[in-house]
């Protein structure tokens, strides 16, 4: 027979237990997930839809981080829910001297299967098209359908990192994205018709040059990341030219001393946040801490309080949770803090 000390601290692990477990939904993505096969050099990556794909899934405002390096690329942010995803891009040649795009976060990390395209192009394009026709989504749908059949009119970001020359790189990315403008499913701002959000919204960061961005004055369908700490008041940047507003958080802020922000860096964000809402831009903080699991959670927390739009996160299961105040159970802090 249990005493009652066990009986509390069993009761404790099974409270935790429970608190920490992640809801499983039933749907293609989960399936996806389990059956996943990496593209190669001859072949694409395989069952990039599957019914019902994103059933039970409601998109949270996360930035999968350097997304390429988890297991799954692309659909392990999707199944947390995350609305954006980040892919860095290198300008290279294929074998036969075609020029392509390559993913990874250094030159020496690339190869010839991983490539914009068959890591996330083709499996959007793909994924795109099957939701047009799935049953589930259709139901929650008065108008195109997005990734998320729960909320079908939310935009997927896809954030291209440049890491070769901006110049070299600008001109290939235009061309890769043909498929998906020709289907009217990129974000796109018009001197006629001005923002007409879609289905997907492309942002260029890293090398990516800004003049590039703006230099077709009467339609551009590629949105500039602007620096989050450089938005004066006669600023260039807009929501006709830009998405994000992004900084490394202890660029914005300054270092963060026993792991609280102070009240005068809760200042310095609210104005930096409320500048980028004022320009139509969503601001974005990366570099933030990661451990102690505490520390990270109680950031993510304040930046949320503060007003920021997006978080990066690495760690896609505390995302899909995004539950920060789970730590503290029955009185206890189970995170290191």
């Amino acid at each position: 027979m249990l005493t009652h000390k066990r009986r509390t601290w069993l009761a404790l692990i099974l409270t935790v237990t429970n608190r920490l477990r992640i809801p499983t939904p039933a749907n293609g993505l989960r399936s996806i997930l389990q059956r996943y096969q990496p593209p190669s050099a001859n072949s694409p990556a395989k069952s990039t839809w599957l019914k019902d794909f994103s059933a039970d899934i409601l998109p949270v405002p996360c930035h999968a981080h350097n997304d390429y390096e988890h297991r799954v690329p692309l659909y392990e942010g999707l199944a947390a829910g995350c609305s954006s995803t980040e892919a860095d891009i290198w300008r290279g040649s294929l074998p036969n001297g075609d020029a392509e795009l390559f993913v990874g976060h250094t030159f020496k990390s690339l190869s010839h299967s991983r490539t914009l395209k068959s890591l996330y192009l083709d499996p959007l394009k793909d994924i795109l098209t099957r939701q047009q026709g799935d049953s589930f989504a259709f139901m929650n749908a008065s108008a195109p359908i997005g990734i998320f059949s729960m909320s079908p009119s939310t935009a997927f970001v896809l954030l291209l990192d440049f890491k070769t020359s901006g110049h070299d790189t600008w001109p290939t990315v235009l061309a890769q994205l043909e498929d998906l403008r020709s289907q009217n499913w990129l974000t796109t701002w018009t001197a006629t018709d001005g923002l007409v959000k879609r289905q997907l919204t492309i942002v260029a960061t890293g090398n990516a040059l800004f003049d590039l961005v703006i230099a077709n004055k009467t339609r551009r369908d590629i949105f500039y990341d602007a620096p989050l700490t450089n938005l004066p008041g006669d600023t260039i940047y807009n929501a006709n030219n830009s998405y994000y507003a992004s900084t490394s958080l202890p660029d914005a802020i300054g270092k963060i001393h026993h792991m609280r922000l102070s009240a005068d860096q809760k200042a310095q964000i609210t104005g930096q946040v409320e500048r980028a809402e004022e320009l139509g831009l969503k601001s974005r903080y990366w570099d933030t801490p990661s451990w102690p699991v505490g520390w990270r959670n109680r950031a993510w927390q304040t930046l949320i309080e503060l007003g920021a739009d997006v978080l990066n996160v690495d760690d896609l299961q505390a995302a899909a949770r995004w539950d920060w105040q789970m730590c503290v159970v029955a009185g206890v802090n189970i995170c290191n803090s």
